[in-house]
């Protein structure tokens, strides 16, 4: 097939009647510049002479409404021979599948998020251990009992430490009246 406008024009003249002999001409002058189209060209001719001898036969007028009646009943006959299982797993599983993937995805999707989540406070620890002085040395043992002697004594009470309103002898008379 071949995409000229002179070459589709006269074939589908053709088609609605027999060619002129001046649209003959024509074709056959197109014919003979194109030689590898006039096998398309000769299917064409008798194709349409014989679609010609066919006797004409009239086309009932409700031909459009039995048309899509029986493509309507192909189509029933087609969904009746499918098997019904697939019905039941498209109508019922294939969903929740299709559910369970996507809960799936996400439960999968969080956990890779908190374990580098996890993986970050961990390399942060590390950070921050690292960036610790390091531990005294091993000298400030040696002196470890004479610093545990010092400590032997015993505590003072808190209510022994708060000082009396006695202590103060020489405090400003004025503030010890405001203050009671």
């Amino acid at each position: 097939m071949t995409n000229d406008p002179l070459y589709n024009r006269l074939l589908e003249l053709s088609w609605k009647q027999k060619l002129t002999d001046a649209q003959e001409a024509q074709m056959r002058a197109w014919l003979a510049a194109h030689a590898d189209c006039l096998p398309d060209w000769e299917a064409e001719t008798s194709l349409n002479n014989a679609l010609g001898q066919l006797p004409h036969v009239p086309v009932p007028t409700n031909f459009t409404a039995q048309v899509l009646q029986r493509l309507d009943s192909e189509v029933a006959a087609e969904t009746r021979h499918r098997p019904a299982g697939w019905r039941i797993w498209r109508q019922r599983w294939l969903p929740r599948m299709g559910f369970a993937v996507v809960v799936l995805g996400a439960g999968l999707f969080s956990y890779h998020q908190v374990r580098m989540d996890q993986r970050r406070a961990y390399l942060r620890s590390v950070e921050v251990v690292s960036d610790v002085a390091s531990l005294p040395s091993p000298k400030i043992l040696e002196d470890f009992d004479a610093i545990r002697a010092l400590n032997a004594t015993p505590a003072t009470p808190l209510w022994r430490l708060r000082p009396r309103l006695e202590d103060y002898s020489g405090a400003d008379e004025q503030l010890l009246a405001l203050m009671q």
